[in-house]
């Protein structure tokens, strides 16, 4: 009997704790500077220690972080092997010469993923859910938990391959790239490193996408248009999923996450943006309560400028 789609695709950048952001840069732009190059030559280059951070591993493990990243490299489509058994890429060089650039690709390859038989689901719907919990994260949840809540919370999802089944190493693997692709920002409680929910940098990378010049637009048709680019936001096809799995018993309404409301409060202190309450609208919008904050409802929105973070 022919395996499923949820069955046969299994590939999660988080899957492999040694795929690291810094790392996969370096394999990419080492076939970039060096297009001649067979895989071997480039493992070799690339399990230089001051490149993995002085790790002080036996060189075996050096080069297995290595041909890991090359391997999700390859499923990424971001390099394949020639029949010379040099190597291709696939990413234009301007993509991954400068970290920024590369935050901005990677955004691109591994975000918005809302198909279940397509690689990377997994991280998508993990942030969701993650967006989802607001408070409870920072106070109710021991990180390692996280797992065990997230597929208590998923029941009917089908993680039918053991790859795909949530677990601590894929915990921390998501914890690295929604980092850095800007869903938070690490903080340790007691021994446990938390990613406080907060996507400032997300959120501010696609505003040319939804905003146009400065026009001001009613806020809930910002929220329609975020929902469409970033599904694992408020509003989004995950994070709904995701609320009523995890908090079905709750009214979200117009109240807003805390990883959206701390984005927007960011990006307008940046004076990125700017937030507006008008006492006749009828579209008002609560942000997640925080005291001292300027920023507790909002009915528009516009740019302000230095969009691009």
């Amino acid at each position: 009997m022919a395996k499923s789609l949820v069955e046969e695709v299994v590939l999660e950048i988080i899957n492999d704790s040694q795929v690291e952001p810094r790392r996969l840069q370096v394999i990419l732009r080492l076939v970039s500077d060096l297009p001649a190059s067979t895989k071997e030559e480039i493992f070799q280059l690339a399990q230089l220690p001051v490149l993995l951070d002085n790790v002080p591993d036996v060189p075996k493990n050096l080069l297995l972080a290595s041909e890991n990243t090359y391997k999700h490299a390859v499923d990424c489509r971001q390099v394949s092997e020639n029949n010379d058994k040099t190597l291709s890429l696939h990413v234009e060089p301007e993509y991954i010469t400068t970290m920024p650039a590369f935050r901005d690709h990677m955004r691109q390859v591994l975000l918005g993923i809302t198909d279940i038989t397509q690689p990377n689901h997994v991280f998508n719907l993990f942030s969701a859910w993650y967006a989802v919990q607001n408070e409870r994260i920072l106070h109710e949840l021991v990180y390692e938990e996280c797992c065990i809540a997230f597929t208590t919370d998923l029941p009917a999802y089908a993680f039918k391959s053991k790859d795909r089944a949530f677990n601590t190493t894929k915990l921390n693997g998501w914890h690295k790239w929604a980092e850095f692709l800007g869903l938070g920002w690490t903080i340790k409680i007691g021994s446990h490193s938390i990613l406080v929910p907060d996507a400032t940098k997300r959120v501010g990378a696609i505003l040319p996408e939804i905003l146009s010049n400065t026009e001001e637009i009613r806020f809930g048709i910002f929220m329609e248009r975020l929902a469409i680019v970033c599904p694992e936001l408020d509003g989004g096809k995950l994070f709904r999923y995701c609320w009523q799995a995890s908090r079905g018993e709750e009214v979200q309404g117009n109240r807003l996450s805390l990883m959206l409301s701390t984005a927007l409060r960011s990006l307008a202190t940046l004076r990125t943006i700017e937030l507006f309450n008008k006492a006749d609208s009828l579209d008002v919008w609560q942000l997640y309560p925080s005291q001292g904050s300027l920023y507790q409802q909002v009915t528009h929105i516009r740019l302000h400028g230095g969009v691009g973070l």
